[in-house]
């Protein structure tokens, strides 16, 4: 059983400040934030950032299980139980937020579009679900993922 995402992502590792940098970089790009499982001691972090057809999205839950991905954005689409995306990244904190961070544009020429099942590292537990707070990104910070990955 993994700890709560606050515990796992604590005190004394040596990679605690770029694991804590990445997220910031993560909330700052945009993404809204999902505490899950309690808002002091979240089972799972879940962040989203929506574009017009797509959804990028990373699952937390705790530094080793990280889960970052980009999904089609359809009718019924669960970010807490996706069941196809386009892209996906799963391991540790470090690699999957850098992954999610450095993701193309959707239109980028070079961005992924085949669809694939959605790895069980994406899956938020039900029980987690019980208890979810949500934080949106503050106001101007919705567009500058966009903006950073314009298509030049």
């Amino acid at each position: 059983m993994t700890q709560p995402c606050e515990q796992s992502l604590g005190a004394a590792d040596a990679d605690l400040g770029e694991v804590d940098d990445l997220l910031r970089a993560v909330v700052a790009d945009g993404f809204t934030v999902y505490l899950c499982g309690g808002q002091r001691q979240p089972e799972a972090i879940v962040a989203t950032y929506t574009w017009e057809h797509h959804v990028d999205f990373v699952v937390i839950k705790d530094k080793h299980d990280v889960a970052a991905a980009r999904a089609r954005q359809e009718p019924g689409w669960d970010v807490f139980a996706p069941d196809k995306v386009i892209w996906s990244y799963h391991g540790h904190a470090r690699w999957a937020l850098r992954a999610i961070l450095d993701l193309h544009h959707p239109e980028h020429p070079d961005a992924p579009d085949d669809e694939h099942p959605a790895p069980a590292a994406l899956l938020v537990p039900e029980e987690y679900l019980r208890s979810v707070s949500v934080r949106s990104p503050r106001p101007g910070l919705v567009a500058r993922r966009a903006m950073r990955l314009r298509l030049v």
